[in-house]
């Protein structure tokens, strides 16, 4: 069977308030073998909601948080055995495969180099 990155969204939401202008997410990438990009959604949804079922204790902004699953962002096929021209799927991960990717812009070189550095910075999210 082929294997997915399944790209699944949780964020914190603080208890008790009335509002929130901001959110932390995680966008947590899972490794799937499934028969379709369907099924692969499928089984990103089950774990993504699993994860946020959690009783642990949390916080953000120093205040009591709930992890909540959003939901999949996208599926991903992972690419072919780099060792071959052509597309294949293959059932054994190996040293070198692509498991996922993201295009995002950022505005200017000094941007790009905090980005790279690992640093926080701001970035537009493409498709």
């Amino acid at each position: 069977m082929p294997w997915y990155a399944v790209s699944g969204i949780l964020y914190f939401r603080l208890k008790g308030a009335s509002k929130q202008d901001d959110f932390f997410v995680w966008e947590n990438i899972y490794l799937v073998s499934a028969s379709t990009a369907a099924e692969a959604r499928e089984r990103g949804e089950a774990l993504g909601k699993a994860e946020a079922t959690s009783d642990e204790e949390l916080s953000w902004k120093d205040q009591p948080a709930e992890l909540v699953y959003g939901g999949i962002r996208k599926v991903v096929a992972c690419a072919p055995n780099p060792q071959t021209e052509e597309l294949t799927d293959f059932e054994k991960l190996h040293d070198g495969v692509e498991a996922t990717y993201s295009g995002f812009t950022v505005r200017g070189e000094a941007a790009l180099r905090e980005l790279i550095s690992g640093a926080p910075v701001a970035v537009v999210y493409e498709e």
